[in-house]
């Protein structure tokens, strides 16, 4: 018996403004994602991307459409439904949303800190981290790592 797809979205549309303002930002979107699987999403600015993102994260109502997520539908989903999806996932942002006074496993860790059952968090985060090329940047904050970064 083969798991439902971890993100499974059918005709997709989401718009911002009303009436004459209305403009259009994702068009009958269609996708799978099944599990395990490492999806990179891209595009020029401005295409739907965060959109889409803050859609799948149960951060944003849906319109129109089919969106599940570890196979709970979040079109006209309850508050509370809503926030037991999110407790469910997570996301690696952009260096701008990670906190500079902590080091890039305490980053990684921090969401771990919602699931107090979870054991190890450090070994966890460090593990993400290697399996990334990270390695070598574990222990490094923010701004050291944003500095080597830049420097070559």
């Amino acid at each position: 018996m083969s798991l439902p797809p971890t993100i499974q979205i059918k005709d997709l549309n989401h718009s911002f403004g009303k009436g004459n303002l209305k403009i259009p930002v994702l068009n009958e979107i269609n996708l799978e994602i099944p599990a395990g699987e490492i999806t990179i999403l891209t595009g020029p600015s401005g295409s739907g991307k965060t959109t889409l993102l803050t859609l799948i994260g149960a951060l944003r109502s849906m319109q129109t459409g089919s969106l599940k997520v570890l196979d709970r539908e979040l079109l006209a989903a309850k508050q509370s439904q809503l926030v037991e999806t999110r407790s469910q996932i997570g996301y690696v942002f952009q260096a701008h949303n990670l906190l500079k006074s902590l080091t890039a496993w305490e980053n990684v860790a921090m969401p771990l800190k919602l699931h107090p059952q979870v054991k190890d968090r450090q070994n966890r985060a460090i593990n993400v981290l290697t399996a990334v090329g990270l390695a070598d940047r574990t222990h490094h904050t923010l701004t050291v790592f944003l500095a080597v970064r830049n420097s070559g």
